[in-house]
């Protein structure tokens, strides 16, 4: 039965200007932890009167380049330069973060699939619902920042849902130009109910992602694209004084996955040769990447080829691969009006 009662506690005091650090102390009970708490770090900066914008990254813990902006972020903004306020928590999936992994180890849950929580359930379940109800109310607008998990890499791009209306969407399309990276992948509705994006289209808080790279690993390259983009992005929020930097900026082009459809499947148990990468323009029947049996020493390699024309969104970077594995994704390119009519 889901319950009201948060069992989650933090010393930080949400309206109190200047920078605090502190932690949510999230009480919970197994062979590990038989009476305690884990501490899920969490920062407060705020100065004058303005909008409240969450940032949080690894919601999944195994996605790195945003966690390093955060951090990076809480330790070297000068509160005096808002106006308003931000809530950070670099690690928001804590417990998944410390074993490098998608889901949390305490439930084997993928924070980004529970929404809206359960203040009396699993401990995933008890943060979604802090978050649901402690953090978004506070908030106007919202970015969290993924990149590819280890088996997959994507292009460099900020990452929004077609959830909430047109002018919403238009607003969060504007949020991801302002955000500046190479590309801007949009799927046409909110993709999954349990989704932090679509808590935040309920609540009306402007929510853009990020997918930063990928392969379990940082690419420095994006990680200035991250870095440059977020201090753009909280300038046209109106939380940051002073604009953003102009380097690492892209003119941003908008893309739409074309989900299973879109995606070339692996056929059976191999070593897959990629033969393509994120961002490239692809024809029907160009080659996506060789599949080489490893016990099979008399047979050629198995041609991979993409069904359909599009541009590269993402690739896998693991070369042991199954059948259900994906090679790669694409997607069709854009115009705004061509996307809101």
């Amino acid at each position: 039965m889901t319950t009201t009662k948060s069992r989650i506690t933090t010393e930080l005091d949400f309206d109190r200007p200047g920078k605090q650090v502190s932690y949510l102390r999230m009480i919970h009970s197994d062979d590990r932890h038989a009476f305690g708490a884990i501490p899920v770090p969490i920062a407060c900066l705020a100065h004058g009167q303005g909008p409240t914008v969450f940032l949080s990254a690894g919601n999944h813990g195994n996605e790195y380049e945003g966690q390093i902006i955060l951090h990076d972020l809480i330790r070297n903004l000068d509160p005096a330069a808002l106006r308003g306020r931000l809530i950070v928590m670099p690690a928001l999936n804590y417990p998944a973060v410390l074993t490098r992994s998608r889901t949390s180890p305490l439930d084997q849950l993928n924070f980004n699939r529970v929404f809206p929580g359960d203040a009396g359930g699993s401990s995933t379940l008890a943060l979604a619902h802090y978050v649901q109800t402690e953090i978004l109310p506070r908030a106007q607008a919202a970015a969290d920042l993924h990149s590819g998990n280890p088996s997959n890499v994507y292009v460099p791009c900020a990452y929004i849902h077609g959830g909430g209306g047109q002018d919403f969407v238009r607003r969060k399309i504007a949020a991801a130009r302002a955000f500046g990276a190479p590309w801007t992948i949009i799927a046409k509705e909110t993709s999954n109910t349990g989704s932090m994006t679509a808590a935040c289209d309920r609540l009306g808080v402007l929510m853009i992602s990020t997918e930063l790279g990928g392969g379990g690993t940082i690419d420095r390259r994006n990680l200035e694209i991250g870095r440059a983009g977020l201090r753009r992005l909280l300038h046209h929020l109106g939380v940051l004084a002073a604009p953003g930097p102009g380097e690492h900026f892209h003119d941003t082009r908008l893309i739409v996955p074309r989900g299973g459809t879109g995606s070339v499947m692996v056929p059976s148990h191999g070593l897959l040769e990629p033969t393509c990468e994120p961002g490239d323009r692809v024809k029907a029947g160009d080659l996506a990447g060789r599949l080489w049996s490893i016990g099979e020493l008399d047979q050629p390699a198995r041609e991979l080829r993409f069904a359909m024309a599009g541009v590269v969104c993402a690739r896998r970077v693991h070369v042991l691969a199954e059948r259900g594995d994906y090679v790669a994704q694409i997607a069709d390119e854009v115009s705004e009006r061509e996307l809101l009519g």
